[in-house]
């Protein structure tokens, strides 16, 4: 505001200077290079100096050229109160005139004016006042007090009252217009016969306090407008004087409430200046509302007017399952709000181009500078920090509850000794395991993060909510371009904010943290499988084993594995174990022998592992030696046989990669136990 108040101060006194045809000498400015070595501090000082030279040139420059110009506006001048005019003062009548006094003071004052004009004109005048109507009169002399012929509209308001001495419209008129022509002392006495005829008129109280103030003395000055304010509290012009007298006094917190209440109805660009010379600050939204309030205008919804609610936040989930269930709507919702704001940025592009064409061809609106000063206002009360609603303290928060559930999740095991034999009964068990075991982690952390969240992201919405409706407010009173830009840029922002708040959400893809929980598979699905296993496991006696023979191929099976063989001195096999669910591939050299229902064999064989995942678990070599009775052989065709040991022995060692050396010994059929 203050390079601005510069700006245009320099612009202003050079302007003047060339239509006055002015040498003016300008300020003594230093080069760049002695600007460089000026400190802080000699820097403010030498820009208060220019500051205080400039203005007051241009003050000098207006009065040589009988411009008018609002002081208050100038910064570095500084706003002196009226010298008090003794003199003028002591023409005052100690006591206001009656009608007699009144009619010969008009007629005093009518031909002093006169001499003031030409005589043609005061003919033409005199011609004017003694056949129209009054009220065309008044109109009239108003009309050209203001546009062409001051001392004239004068003279023509004298010759009416003079007329009519008892209308007391003509005569508060002329008082008013006396007192703006310089001529207080002369329009005092009109005013206070008034004023006995309408003791409690504002009108014609403010205008004797202006008359006393013109005159320096603010004593019955503010008198006359202490009593017009209780009469009429917004009076405008009292409430401005009333402020300039607490300025003058330096009653700065008095002042600025004398000023609040003329901006509540009517915002003057002198008024806004006084309050920058002051330190202080109008609250000009809040008076404005009042001042709507005040004429019955409704508060009305922007931010619902252009359906911007339909696109509140939805509520988040609250668990890791609900995320599961609800996520095409989340997703629709997240790719809506990106859209909106791409739309509303392009229109803001847009506009601005355009903004960009016109700006040097279009004038000022007739509230621009209000409505500047309004939104400088409402840019600092919403700060982007303000509306961004998240602070980087919450940012810590939310990825510290995430880091602690991730963590806490990725550690969890489910038991091995829980674990089934079959394929089906472990994955089974592996679903339920995460959802008995890992789900609750996850609900837990989904919710901590939701809770944090869901209130800030509807604090950020309400306060976008209040901008939004705020600046269409402001911008409604002078809709330019670049106005109407800035609302865009808002709404853009208010998507924005919404696609922050939805990423501000970490755990959407917390199903790729738990890989079993949301199997198609129902409780009692998952605990009929693991119930038939077990139930399968205590039903299989040990005794119970079996062989089949195929063409050459050998198929073994009892309660703990099953074993394909194929092969004969070089044989290949394939083992799965019920209790662990490994698989093992074994390949090697191999010796059987079958005499009398006695059978022997012996294999040393290389072999690789997998776990119950499929993934590799261990590499070694096998030697097993197995000597043991069989059953009686059922045939079930030419070439299959059905039989087995009914009892035996089998001794084995392995070396392997990762468990070393062991050995084991197993018993079956009628040995086992």
């Amino acid at each position: 505001m203050l390079k601005r108040s510069l700006f245009l101060l320099f612009s202003f006194s050079m302007t003047i200077a060339v239509a006055a045809q002015q040498n003016a000498t300008g300020v003594n400015m230093p080069g760049y290079g002695q600007l460089q070595n000026l400190t802080p501090a000699e820097l403010e000082a030498y820009k208060q100096k220019v500051i205080k030279e400039a203005g007051a040139k241009a003050l000098n420059v207006a009065a040589k050229n009988s411009i008018s110009i609002n002081q208050a506006g100038l910064p570095g001048v500084e706003l002196q109160p009226p010298v008090k005019d003794f003199r003028r003062l002591q023409l005052l009548p100690s006591q206001p005139p009656d009608r007699a006094g009144l009619v010969s003071l008009l007629q005093k004052s009518a031909q002093q004016i006169q001499k003031e004009i030409p005589a043609p004109r005061v003919d033409e005048i005199k011609r004017v006042a003694a056949t129209l109507p009054v009220e065309t009169i008044n109109d009239n002399a108003i009309m050209e007090f203001y546009t062409a012929d001051p001392k004239g509209a004068v003279l023509m308001m004298m010759e009416a009252t003079a007329r009519s001495p008892e209308s007391l419209l003509l005569l508060n008129n002329l008082g008013a217009m006396l007192n703006l022509q310089g001529a207080p002392e002369t329009a005092i006495p009109v005013l206070q016969y008034c004023l006995q005829k309408l003791p409690a008129s504002s009108t014609v109280l403010n205008n004797i306090g202006q008359s006393f103030m013109r005159l320096g003395d603010a004593l019955k000055a503010a008198a006359y407008f202490n009593q017009c304010l209780s009469v009429d509290s917004l009076n405008i012009e009292a409430n401005h004087s009333m402020g300039m007298l607490h300025y003058f006094k330096k009653e700065y917190d008095a002042a600025m409430t004398c000023f609040e209440r003329e901006m509540s109805v009517a915002v003057r660009s002198n008024t806004l200046a006084m309050a920058y010379r002051m330190g202080k600050k109008f609250n000009l939204r809040a008076i404005m509302q009042r001042k709507q309030r005040r004429n019955g205008q409704p508060q009305k919804d922007h931010f619902e007017e252009i359906t911007m609610g339909k696109f509140s936040f939805p509520p988040l989930p609250n668990s890791a399952r609900q995320i599961m269930a609800d996520r095409q709507f989340y997703n629709t919702y997240g790719a809506s709000i990106q859209a909106e704001e791409m739309a509303w940025r392009d229109h803001a592009v847009r506009i601005s181009v355009v903004h960009t064409a016109e700006a040097g061809n279009r004038h000022p609106g007739l509230y621009s500078e209000l409505v500047t000063a309004m939104l400088e206002e409402l840019q600092e009360e919403f700060t982007p920090e303000y509306l961004s609603a998240f602070s980087q303290s919450d940012r810590d928060h939310i990825l510290e509850i995430l880091s602690q559930g991730s963590d806490m999740l990725i550690k969890l095991k489910c038991p091995e000794e829980a674990a089934s034999k079959g394929i089906d009964a472990q994955e089974a068990y592996a679903i339920k395991c995460c959802r008995e075991l890992m789900e609750p982690v996850a609900d837990k952390m989904v919710y901590e993060i939701a809770s944090y969240v869901q209130p800030i992201i509807r604090k950020g919405e309400g306060r976008w909510k209040a901008y939004i409706n705020q600046l269409v407010e402001i911008v409604q009173l002078d809709p330019s371009p670049a106005n109407k830009a800035l609302v865009y840029h808002a709404v853009t922002g208010y998507f924005n904010f919404l696609s922050v708040a939805f990423v501000s959400f970490p755990v959407w893809e917390v199903h790729t943290l738990l890989p079993k929980c949301f199997e198609p598979y129902n409780t009692a699905e998952l605990d009929s499988l693991i119930e038939s296993d077990q139930h399968w496991q205590l039903s299989c006696p040990p005794w119970l084993n079996a062989e089949v023979k195929f063409n050459g191929l050998v198929v073994k099976a009892d309660c703990n594995k099953y074993v394909i063989e194929v092969g004969g001195s070089v044989m290949g096999g394939f083992e799965h174990e019920f209790k662990t669910g490994n698989s093992t591939i074994l390949f090697g050299p191999a010796a059987k022998a079958e005499f009398l229902g006695l059978k022997a064999e012996f294999k040393s064989q290389l072999y690789i592992t997998f776990d119950g995942k499929k993934q590799f678990a261990d590499f070694g070599v096998k030697n097993t030696a197995e000597l043991g009775i069989t059953g009686t052989p059922i045939p079930f065709g030419p070439n299959i046989k059905i039989g087995g040991n009914l009892a035996g022995i089998e001794v084995s060692n392995t070396m392997s990669l990762h468990g070393g050396y062991k050995e084991s010994i197993e018993e079956k059929g009628a040995l086992a136990r």
